[in-house]
């Protein structure tokens, strides 16, 4: 008996059809579990949504793509294994160019973004697209909370969602093809981790909403894991230089700034005369050795000294 064949046993990959909250009649009831078991089973219960209740069925590929996934997910520490496995393994069931994800651990922590991606993308560009004042990627966050943390997909071929109406331009515009996100949430119902596929090739269906839905646990595990080890092994003396690289005022005007804010706006928020701030981006310029306002807020991400 291969591998597989025992997975396909243990297997409960049977679920009601994804579908889009605004056709809800009421409460929804959802049951959500999954469980690993001994060997190679994963049993993954039915989710219950008795709305249009066309049934998915993953076919033996699909099983075993999934499998994978999540046998090597368990193996992630360090950054260079998460950005393996997502351009790898991930890429089967959820073909990608970029992949960004959001971790908030709560306690007034600062947010972290992280990029793994294929493709070339400008660190101007990156930092437009996760502005926390309209970047898309906390705009997606926003919609994705919205629609009650379900899976988020926008795509051209369905040119009449509600979801495609508010992102159409920034699919044009930041050459994002498509996007598919989804998250947790903690026990208060605050989100927690968030993971933006964008450039995405292939049509997007129900299906990659279901993938979405099997990958988040075992993705925003893999996630935490390889932070968790950066915090506290590899690099736990760089991260602490690396703040230090300009003050903590200096680093809250740059969060500003990162927001779009001009001197005048920050001036007013910070209780400063527009003079002191004014110097305080000067000296930001020079300290991370940039050119102007854009190239610092791109740096400053780059080096996870703002979020």
């Amino acid at each position: 008996m291969t591998m597989f064949t025992s997975l396909k046993r243990n297997l409960n990959y049977s679920v009601i059809r994804l579908t889009d909250n605004r056709h809800s009649s009421g409460v929804e009831q959802k049951n959500n579990c999954a469980d690993v078991v001994a060997g190679y089973a994963t049993q993954i219960k039915s989710r219950h949504k008795k709305i249009m209740g066309r049934t998915i069925t993953l076919t033996e590929r699909e099983m075993e793509y999934l499998f994978r996934i999540i046998e090597s997910s368990a193996s992630i520490f360090q950054r260079h294994q998460f950005f393996l496995w997502a351009q790898g393994e991930v890429q089967s069931l959820l073909p990608h160019g970029i992949l960004i994800c959001i971790f908030d651990e709560g306690s007034g922590q600062s947010v972290s973004i992280e990029k793994f991606s294929r493709t070339n993308i400008d660190e101007i560009k990156y930092s437009a697209l996760c502005r926390p004042d309209g970047g898309v990627v906390f705009r997606v966050m926003s919609a994705w909370s919205a629609e009650k943390n379900q899976p988020l997909l926008v795509c051209p071929n369905n040119p009449h969602g509600i979801a495609y109406k508010h992102f159409a331009d920034d699919l044009q515009h930041d050459n994002l093809e498509r996007i598919a996100a989804h998250g947790m949430i903690d026990i208060n119902g605050r989100t927690s981790s968030l993971f933006t596929f964008t450039q995405i090739s292939c049509v997007l269906t129900e299906r990659h909403a279901y993938f979405l839905e099997l990958l988040m646990p075992h993705m925003h595990m893999a996630l935490v894991r390889m932070l968790f080890h950066e915090r506290y092994h590899q690099h736990g003396a760089t991260a602490g230089k690396t703040k230090k690289l300009i003050t903590d005022r200096e680093t809250e005007v740059l969060r500003y700034v990162q927001m779009g804010k001009n001197n005048l706006e920050i001036a007013n928020l910070l209780n400063l005369s527009p003079l002191t701030v004014k110097n305080h981006i000067q000296k930001i310029l020079r300290k991370l050795k940039v050119n102007n306002r854009a190239h610092a807020v791109a740096k400053a991400m780059a080096l996870k000294i703002t979020f």
